[in-house]
This record gives structure tokens, C-alpha cells and sequence, in this order.
């Protein structure tokens, strides 16, 4: 199929280098927010419905991150609890973690004190899928980023999900942890002008010479998709192969529509 659309890769695929992702408004915003989140050693909430590109956003965070001043963990658990999380911590850092609940929390302390104020580099921990935690995980987040006595911060906390974690915290017994939060964002989807400038960047990565997809193509693309990445990514896909298996080296709407009755 790369061969009978002259591509030289794979378009529509999350497998993209960080440093050709495409930069949609709310990218663009959500980089930036982050990016002052871990100079400030924030607690961020990054929030958007499942394939907004919350994962692209921090992919282009950790790209920009430099291994000589940051350390970098990522972790995604829907069933992540507090004992699970400590230990992910220590265990990333090759600390063999302590069998008694306080003793693992003191080991996470002290390893975070003794990266920031020792090694002198900065932690940013990411928690994704937290909209399904569990209320003590949600409680546990205060925890985590209390150090002397709540005076300051070693460590940059960045906790995503979809947007039903914002309500989760605005309840009475976890409006501790929501005070807590100084950067939020919510991602939104593409509009008609940049799904279309999407598609055509994904084209360009991997250098088609010429256009693929028709107007009304790309129309129909947006209409179904209401501008979510991952849904246009999987209506370009396979509707490449549609054409393709058609023989056709324009993808119009009927192919459109095809794969959207296939979905």
C-alpha cells in the first residue's frame, strides 16, 4: 500500500518522533502549561476525553526534558494504589522498598529530597489513567507531595485522565487534594481547519507527492469524528486501505463512509 500511495512511511500511526508530532491549538497550550508546571515543580491536572492526545502532550514534554537535570516516570495503572506506587517509585530508582507501609513512605521521601537537593536534578512523575483510581489512591496524591510539612516541593506531579478526575476531586473529602492542583488543563479536539492541516501533515512526514485525500473526504472525516485525533487516525487508515484495495489513489467519501459503516 506504501508503495501505491508513494509514501515513504507509515502516516496515521502514533509511533511518530515527538519532533514531528502535529501542533493543534490546544497542543500548543497544553505544552506550554506543562512545560511551567515542571519549571515550577507544579501539581498539574492534564485532563480530555479518551484520544484527545493527552499522551502525545506529555510524549512531547518528556522529548524536551533533559536527562542531565530531569529525571523522568511515567506510570499507568487504572488499579494503581499506594502501596504499588511507592514502590514503582523505589524500584525505578533501584531501591529495594521497605515491607512496612511507613517505612516505604520515608524511603520515598528521603529518595526525593536526596534527588533534588544532592543530584540536583528534578523529579516529574506522571500518574495516567487516574480517573479510574480509587478514592485512596486519590487521597494517597496529598501524600505524595507533602514535604516538611507541606513547605515545599522536589518534584514535579503531573496526574491525567479523562475529564470525570475533575469531578472526582471537586467532592468535599478530596477538596484538600483539589486546592493542591496549580496548573489544569483540559484538552480539546481539532477544529474543521486543523483536522484538515492535520491530515495534510501526516501526508507531508511521510513525503507524498501529491494530495490523497479529497474535500469532501476530509469533511466527512471531520463530521465523524468531531476532530478527536485517534478517531480521524483510524478513518485515514483505513480508508487508505479501502482506496487501496479499490484501486483508487484518491480517497473520496464513499470510502469515507464505508469505513464509517464498518465502525
Amino acid at each position: 500500500m506504501l508503495d501505491f500511495f508513494e509514501m515513504k512511511g507509515v502516516p496515521f500511526t502514533r509511533e511518530n518522533a515527538p519532533d514531528v508530532l502535529f501542533a493543534s491549538s490546544s497542543h500548543k497550550e497544553a505544552a506550554a502549561r506543562l512545560e511551567y508546571a515542571v519549571q515550577h515543580r507544579q501539581f498539574c491536572l492534564l485532563t480530555g476525553e479518551a484520544g484527545m492526545g493527552k499522551s502525545t502532550a506529555i510524549r512531547s514534554l518528556v522529548h524536551h526534558l533533559d536527562p542531565i537535570h530531569y529525571h523522568y516516570l511515567y506510570i499507568c495503572d487504572s488499579s494503581l494504589t499506594p502501596k504499588l506506587f511507592y514502590r514503582e517509585v523505589l524500584q525505578n530508582f533501584g531501591i529495594q522498598p521497605a515491607f512496612r507501609s511507613n517505612d516505604v513512605k520515608r524511603q520515598y521521601q528521603s529518595l526525593m529530597l536526596d534527588i533534588y537537593e544532592n543530584e540536583k536534578k528534578q523529579i516529574v512523575i506522571v500518574l495516567d489513567e487516574a480517573h479510574h483510581f480509587s478514592d485512596s489512591m486519590l487521597q494517597e496524591l496529598r501524600f505524595i507531595l507533602n514535604f516538611r510539612e507541606d513547605s515545599m516541593s522536589p518534584l514535579t506531579l503531573i496526574v491525567a485522565g479523562q475529564p470525570s478526575l475533575r469531578n472526582l476531586l471537586k467532592v468535599k473529602h478530596l477538596e484538600a487534594i483539589d486546592q493542591r492542583i496549580q496548573m489544569r488543563y483540559q484538552m480539546s479536539s481539532l477544529t474543521e481547519r486543523e483536522t484538515a492541516d492535520y491530515i495534510g501533515h501526516h501526508l507531508r512526514v511521510v513525503e507524498t507527492p501529491h494530495e490523497i485525500f479529497s474535500e469532501e473526504a476530509i469533511q466527512a472525516i471531520y463530521n465523524f469524528s468531531q476532530g478527536v485525533p485517534r478517531k480521524v487516525n483510524t478513518l485515514c487508515s483505513q480508508s487508505l486501505l479501502d482506496a487501496f484495495i479499490q484501486g483508487n489513489k484518491v480517497v473520496g467519501e464513499s470510502h469515507i463512509h464505508r469505513v464509517i459503516n464498518e465502525l
